[in-house]
Formats: C-alpha cells, structure tokens, sequence
C-alpha cells in the first residue's frame, strides 16, 4: 500500500532520515516507534505530502505519491492527531462530514456516513451529533477526530501519538476501540506513538527508529522474542521485559483443552496472558477458565501455563 524506496530528508542541510525502505501492506496495523528526535513522525508526514521528501520514492497503491496532486492524496488518506484539530463552531456531525462535502458527497449519503461512524466510534449519535467540541471530553473529541478521518472511506489512515495527551482509562479504551476498527474495517493504519506498550497491543508489525534509520522490523512477538540488537532491548524495557512477553501471547494459545465448568472466573480466548496474569492475583487464584467469542467455555489456563 506504502513503499518508501531510499527515501532521505534534510531540513536546512541537517540530514534527519537517510536511505528509508519500508513497505506496508495494504490491511496492515504498521507502528512507529523511537526516541524523541528518531524521524517517526516526519516518516508519516512524507505519506500524505505535509512534509516532501528530499530523495529517493515514495509510492501509494503503487504510483509516486507525487503523481498525485496534494489535496487528491490527502482525500485518500485520513489523518488523526494528538490535538484533534477539530473546528471548534461546528457540530461534531459538521466536523465528521467535512472531507465528504469536499467530495461532493449528496445530503443522505453522508447523512448515513455520520452514523455509520459514531456508530463504530462508540459516540451516542442522540446525545453527540450537534454537540460542539468544548461539550466533549478529551477522549470523546479525539473518538470524533477518528471519524472525520475514516469519513471518506479512505485507503490509508495515518494517526500521529493521537492518544497521548489522554488519561491512562480513556487511553487504554480507545486502544481497544482501534483495535476492533482495525479488525472490523481491515483498513491500512500507520501509527506513531512513543509508548512500547501502546505499540505491541496495537501493530501488527513494529518500526522501531533511530536517528532516521530503521533498527528492526518486526512483529511484536518476533520483536520480543528476537530484539535485533542492544538498542532494540534496552527500548523494550528491562524491568517489564516478561511482562510485554505476556502482553503478545493469548490465553487460547496456552490453555488446556479441559472442562473449567468448575472454575467460576475466566477470561476470553484473545486475552493476553497478561491480562490473565493480572486476574489471577486479584481474585488470588492459580486458575481461570477461558472462553471463546461467544462467551462458551473451552479450556482451562493454570498459572503453571503462564509462566512456563
């Protein structure tokens, strides 16, 4: 969907990325991540031409992305961003609607769009459509700044640190909340955070950068299991190191396929062990039953599973 052939950037002769290859597939969760100063954003401001590239291609569904003019890329790709930028007199519906206007799009059809999108974005279209963006939470105004960026249907939607600036609750709901967007949509995503814990729930594949360069492309369990280098450890974190191990491995690909009937607590098949971990020493128990999607019990997770 994304390929970045050589690419290099130099603002005022100081070189910040250099010789940039990256690919990513159309559906994939791809984030970026590094210390401050790495080059992540500046990578995802290339996509959509709000920064140009200095050298080298970049390609969007397989055309130079400057074969495009800028505000017909644009309309194809959706934009999230830490401080939402939504127009503060205009309602939330207003605000989801205003790329589709641009387009053209007739009265009914962006009329159902709108729901569509708070539908899926968990905004209670009763109490939210003609709401303005001071009537909202922080985390409510960024669920909205999502929907104007999937408003189009766009191919690809870039988000920058979209949830940084929000609290630990609200963050962690709308991490969930994009993981089933992702699913349920199969868009392809490109997401820059500076939070590794964000990065391995969300991606399908991690990015980490330094100083402009990629130092391993991976997925979160092969990045856990495999980190590429000293660099890569010392930015997974050692004092949590088994804790990600967790975070990447579910409950259903370690439990036993044995009656729980008998074990009154249980989490679902795609929860993290982690997650079971952690409702293990709360309910001060060695043993959880887990079920499947549709909330019938299938197996048994011991403690014994988790940390063998």
């Amino acid at each position: 969907m994304i390929e970045f052939r050589n690419i290099t950037k130099t603002f005022n002769a100081v070189t910040v990325i250099e010789g940039l290859n990256l690919i990513v597939e159309r559906g994939e969760f791809c984030v970026l991540i590094g210390p401050s100063g790495s080059g992540k954003s500046t990578i995802l401001r290339m996509i959509n031409r709000l920064i140009e590239h200095s050298a080298g291609e970049i390609r969007f569904a397989g055309e130079p992305i400057r074969s495009f003019a800028p505000e017909v890329l644009r309309r194809r790709i959706g934009y999230a961003i830490q401080s939402v930028g939504l127009f503060p007199h205009w309602t939330v519906e207003a605000n989801i609607a205003t790329v589709p206007r641009l387009l053209g799009w007739d009265a009914a059809r962006i009329e159902a769009r709108i729901a569509e999108l708070m539908a899926l974005l968990g905004l209670d279209a009763a109490r939210f459509r003609t709401a303005y963006p001071h009537q909202l939470s922080g985390g409510q105004q960024q669920r909205v700044g999502v929907a104007r960026a999937l408003a189009a249907d766009p191919d690809v939607l870039l988000m920058d640190e979209p949830f940084g600036a929000l609290d630990p609750i609200t963050r962690d709901s709308l991490q969930a909340e994009m993981r089933r967007i992702h699913a349920e949509t199969g868009k392809t995503i490109v997401f820059v955070t500076h939070d590794m814990d964000e990065a391995l729930r969300l991606a399908s594949r991690v990015v980490i950068l330094d100083k402009g360069r990629i130092v391993q492309s991976a997925t979160p369990r092969e990045l856990l299991h495999a980190p590429a280098n000293d660099f890569v450890r010392e930015f997974l974190g050692k004092d949590d190191y088994g804790l990600k191990l967790l975070s990447v491995e579910t409950a259903g690909a370690h439990m036993r396929r044995e009656d729980s009937g008998a074990v009154a607590e249980a989490v679902r098949e795609q929860d993290s062990l982690r997650l079971a971990l952690s409702h293990m020493v709360a309910l001060k128990t060695d043993r959880l039953g887990v079920e499947d999607s549709t909330g019938r019990r299938v197996g048994l997770l011991l403690l014994a599973d988790i940390v063998t």
